[in-house]
C-alpha cells in the first residue's frame, strides 16, 4: 500500500481520495440545497466541486499518457497504471453523478 501510494505521488493521491469522497458523499437527485451546518458540503459543495473533479481526472489522465510514451520501464508501467486508474474512477464518477445532474435538467 505504501509502494502504491509513493507510485501514485502526494497530488495525485489527494486528487482520487476527493473524487472518492465526492463519490461517497453524493446528494441523491432532487435533493434542496441546504445553507448552513455541514450539509452544505454535500449539497452545494460537491455538485459545484464535481465537474471539475471530472476535468482534473481527465487532465491528470492526458498528462499520464503523454509522459508514458516519452518513458521507459518501469516508470512507463508506473504512468500506465495511473492513466487506467484515472479512466476506471472517471467512468465510475459519470456513472454516479449522471442521474444527479440529469434531475437538475428536468
Amino acid at each position: 500500500m505504501k509502494s502504491f501510494l509513493q507510485d501514485l505521488r502526494p497530488m495525485r493521491a489527494l486528487l482520487l481520495l476527493a473524487v472518492l469522497i465526492s463519490i461517497v458523499f453524493k446528494p441523491v437527485p432532487g435533493t434542496e440545497a441546504v445553507y448552513e451546518g455541514w450539509p452544505v458540503f454535500s449539497t452545494l459543495l460537491l455538485p459545484v466541486l464535481s465537474p471539475i473533479f471530472l476535468m482534473l481526472l481527465w487532465l491528470d489522465s492526458l498528462i499520464a499518457k503523454l509522459w508514458s510514451t516519452q518513458t521507459e520501464g518501469a516508470e512507463q508501467k508506473r504512468y500506465k497504471m495511473i492513466l487506467r486508474i484515472d479512466l476506471v474512477l472517471s467512468v465510475i464518477f459519470i456513472a454516479v453523478w449522471y442521474p444527479y445532474f440529469v434531475a437538475l435538467a428536468e
